[in-house]
């Protein structure tokens, strides 16, 4: 699910009340019932702890001092009834936040997930992978912590805090306003502890995304890393990062250990002012001896809560960091969508216009500059051209990856943004030198092509593309497991699973971006048969640096600086001598002195 853009301010997501209020809205509401459930529980809890804390008065009133016999037995059982309710409402109430914060906590994933797959190519670019990874991990789990924590610790703590103060104010209201006095001067340095934990907490998560971004580099690059041997240089490079972690967290725990002693100390000072005024009151019999130590028994009772709430808020801050991160992250709308109000539109034919398309990316450079092509349905056209010319550019535009700074680029007459993205790329399968497999089976990376696919389709795809021998020798044939990236297959064999994958897809365009360059000659004679078969009846676009491989295209496009300089068969640019011929001059040497 794609959130609407209801947050547009960018200064909301500093209000830690705004971060709250959006928490609670989008996630937190929906568990009402649960959490109703719980704050009853959690009121049950304060209510019996509020009579622990009364039990005292009658304990040394009635028994001690008036020595009522009766009240030795009733007393330890009501104590008993009172401490069994307290377990089970404690043991709920735990339980079912638990179960809600896990569920939040899935709920946030997969909305992130979902959110992030939706979301444009440009978004990717700008955004590295582990930056997004730590997203999923820390912030989220930090997040978590944020709304366990608001109704576990600090909403039972609230309840237990509000029946302690309500219990010692119906004893001595004079007694108690000391104490209501005192007890707020705490909390003055525990709000500017928490905003100084805040910029901590924003430093943290910052160095955990540039960590887990350096890691996912690592791993992806761990060939070329041992290849230069630089597993020294790669060490040493973690060990800076991990030294300014461990400054961050020094700075934190410092702010966090802080509130600890704060509350000590207005606990101390408090308990001095309770013996002082109480033990007049008692020793001039203003007040009972059962009534004073009520209050301090609720005194101390009333510090634990307090002393909580404050190191929660101060920890909180790391949450609502991440959940300002995570929201940041999620008001990020995609720029390339469907329209609302789009007409449900098909195409009838294959035809391909290029108009006047301009484009260029965030850097400004411009990569096509006025490109003008028309590609008729079942047409071969080849793309040729040096690196960055904008050739896969053109794929890139054609799939709706982005969108063309100016023109329009049309099928069967049909402009590509009047078309849903799932019809629009439904009819285009793509071959590309970089293969992308994913951890699974054979089996599952080539039904990827078609989800439905049954098991005679994926083996008739298979042979298809000369894959399904190979795919039967390996260890577990179909079910075999091919590993991050197909790690455990050649370069020919991924190749021809992609090719059997966009057999089994069947759409009716092809895009083929230099998918034999990687290749040796074996390896590229049957990729090449495979691909034949594959063009069959399709409209398709090739690129290839290896020039044999396009004499037969209907038509052939140079691309230099972003413009079609010359096009043709390839017999009509051999005879124009253009630039085309001094290409396939040049490649027919590099073959020769191979």
């Amino acid at each position: 699910m794609i959130r609407p853009p209801k947050y547009q301010h960018s200064s909301k997501y500093e209000s830690n009340s705004y971060l709250l209020s959006r928490i609670f809205d989008d996630y937190v509401k929906e568990h009402y019932k649960a959490i109703s459930v719980a704050v009853l529980c959690m009121i049950l809890i304060s209510i019996t702890t509020s009579l622990n804390a009364y039990s005292l008065k009658p304990v040394l009133d009635d028994i001690f001092i008036n020595k009522d016999q009766r009240m030795l037995y009733i007393i330890p059982i009501a104590i008993a009834i009172n401490g069994l309710i307290k377990a089970l409402a404690t043991f709920y109430q735990s339980s079912i936040m638990k179960t809600v914060g896990q569920k939040i906590l899935t709920n946030i994933q997969l909305e992130l997930y979902s959110h992030l797959i939706n979301s444009d190519i440009q978004f990717f670019d700008d955004h590295p992978s582990g930056n997004l990874i730590s997203r999923f991990t820390n912030d989220i789990n930090a997040m978590r912590k944020t709304v366990t924590e608001i109704f576990t610790v600090i909403a039972i703590d609230l309840c237990t805090t509000i029946g302690l103060i309500a219990l010692m104010f119906s004893q001595s209201a004079e007694l108690a306003m000391i104490i209501f006095f005192i007890g707020p001067a705490a909390f003055y340095p525990i709000r500017k502890l928490g905003r100084k934990m805040r910029s901590i907490a924003k430093n943290i998560q910052e160095e955990l995304s540039g960590f887990t971004t350096m890691l996912d580099e690592t791993f992806q690059n761990i060939r070329i890393i041992k290849s230069y041997s630089r597993e020294a240089y790669e060490v040493s490079r973690a060990q800076r990062i991990i030294d300014r972690f461990l400054n961050i967290y020094r700075k934190a725990a410092y702010v966090e250990s802080a509130s600890s002693p704060i509350m000590e100390l207005i606990g101390t000072i408090s308990i001095i002012f309770v013996i002082v005024y109480g033990g007049s009151q008692v020793l001039s019999e203003r007040m009972t001896p059962g009534t004073f130590f009520l209050f301090i028994g609720s005194l101390l009772m009333i510090y634990r809560p307090l002393k909580s709430i404050s190191s929660v808020y101060t920890s909180m801050q790391e949450g609502l960091v991440a959940s300002r991160r995570l929201f940041l992250l999620f008001d990020i709308q995609p720029k390339i969508h469907d329209e609302a109000k789009l007409k449900l539109m098909h195409f009838k034919s294959y035809n391909m216009l290029f108009s006047n398309v301009y484009f260029s990316y965030k850097s400004g450079v411009k990569i096509l500059d006025g490109i003008h092509l028309n590609i008729k349905e079942g047409q071969t056209v080849a793309l040729v051209g040096s690196s960055g010319s904008g050739k896969s550019t053109i794929f890139h535009l054609l799939q709706r990856f982005y969108d063309p700074d100016y023109g329009d680029i049309t099928i069967g007459n049909i402009s590509i943004k009047d078309v849903k993205l799932t019809d629009l790329r439904n009819s285009i399968a793509f071959v590309g030198q970089d293969i992308a497999l994913f951890d699974d089976s054979v089996r599952e990376n080539i039904r990827y092509g078609k989800l439905d696919a049954t098991e005679e389709e994926i083996v008739d795809a298979s042979l298809a593309a000369a894959a399904h021998d190979f795919i039967t020798n390996l260890s577990d044939g179909y079910d075999t497991q091919i590993g991050q990236k197909g790690v455990k297959l050649s370069g020919g064999q991924k190749q021809r699973i992609a090719i059997a994958r966009a057999i089994l897809k069947n759409a009716p365009i092809l895009l083929l971006d230099e998918a034999t360059s990687a290749l040796d000659a074996i390896s590229e004679k049957q990729v090449q048969m495979a691909l034949e078969y594959l063009k069959r009846g399709r409209t398709t676009i090739v690129i290839a640096h290896r020039l044999s491989t396009i004499e037969n295209a209907d038509l052939i496009c140079v691309i230099s600086d972003g413009k079609i300089k010359e096009f043709g068969s390839h017999s009509e640019l051999l005879t124009k001598k253009g630039e085309y011929a001094n290409l396939y001059q040049e490649y027919k040497k590099e073959k020769t002195d191979v």
